[in-house]
C-alpha cells in the first residue's frame, strides 16, 4: 500500500493497494462486524437526482414520507430500529463514463439530521456523497466541499460509497458492507450485497 494523494498536497488522501484476490481465507472487518451488517433502509432520491445538483434535508425528508419504512422506522439498533441508510439516485449508470463525476450530492442538513436520529451507516450510489470538483478540469474547490464526511464521519457514522443496483433492493432489507482489513487505511474495498429476510 503506498500514498497516492494526501492532505497537504492535494486536499484529500487516497492510497492504492495492490494485493491478489485471493489473499487470505477470509477478512477481519476494523471495527465490530455489527456496525457492517444489519436492516437497511433504501430511500428513492431518483427524482431528485440531477446533474451537480445539491439534495437537501427537506427533499430526503419528502422520500422518506413516501418510503414505506417511513421515517420513524430509523434510529438506534438498541431500539430494535434501522440505523443504515442507502441514497438510491440511480447514477450507478452512469459508472464508467465521465458524467459519473457530475453526480448529486447532499447538503450539511441531511447528514445532520441522519446522525441525531442515530443512523450509523450512509451508503450512495454515487462516487461520493459530497460534491466531486475536477479541479484538473477548472473546477473550484468549494469550502465546504467535503461537509457530509465532516459531519458523518466526525460523529461515528461511516460512509459507503459507489454502490450499485439498489433499485433491486426492497425499501427495508438486510445489507452486508463489510470491507477488506486494512489497518492504517483511509478506506477499504466492500464486497455489498442485500438480501430480504424470511419470514415465517
Amino acid at each position: 500500500m503506498h500514498s497516492v494523494c494526501n492532505i497537504p498536497t492535494d486536499g484529500y488522501t487516497v492510497h492504492a493497494v495492490s494485493l491478489g484476490t485471493h489473499t487470505g481465507t477470509h477478512v477481519d472487518a476494523p471495527f465490530s462486524l455489527e456496525r457492517f451488517v444489519g436492516r437497511a433502509l433504501v430511500v428513492d432520491v431518483r427524482q431528485l437526482a440531477r446533474v451537480r445538483g445539491c439534495i437537501q434535508w427537506r427533499d430526503v425528508r419528502e422520500s422518506l414520507d413516501r418510503t414505506r419504512g417511513t421515517i420513524a422506522s430509523l434510529g438506534s439498533r438498541s431500539e430494535g430500529k434501522i440505523d443504515i441508510v442507502l441514497f438510491w439516485t440511480g447514477w450507478d449508470k452512469w459508472w464508467s463514463e465521465q458524467k459519473y463525476f457530475d453526480h448529486p450530492y447532499f447538503g450539511r442538513d441531511v447528514a445532520e439530521e441522519l446522525v441525531e436520529m442515530g443512523v450509523r451507516l450512509v451508503g450512495v450510489d454515487t462516487l461520493s456523497p459530497d460534491e466531486t470538483v475536477l479541479v484538473q478540469d477548472g473546477g473550484k474547490e468549494k469550502e465546504d466541499a467535503f461537509v457530509m464526511h465532516e459531519v458523518l464521519l466526525s460523529r461515528g457514522c461511516l460512509i459507503c460509497e459507489n454502490l450499485t443496483n439498489l433499485g433491486e433492493l426492497k425499501e427495508e432489507v438486510w445489507v452486508s458492507l463489510v470491507p477488506l482489513s486494512l489497518h492504517g487505511a483511509d478506506g477499504a474495498p466492500v464486497r455489498a450485497y442485500g438480501w430480504m429476510e424470511k419470514i415465517g
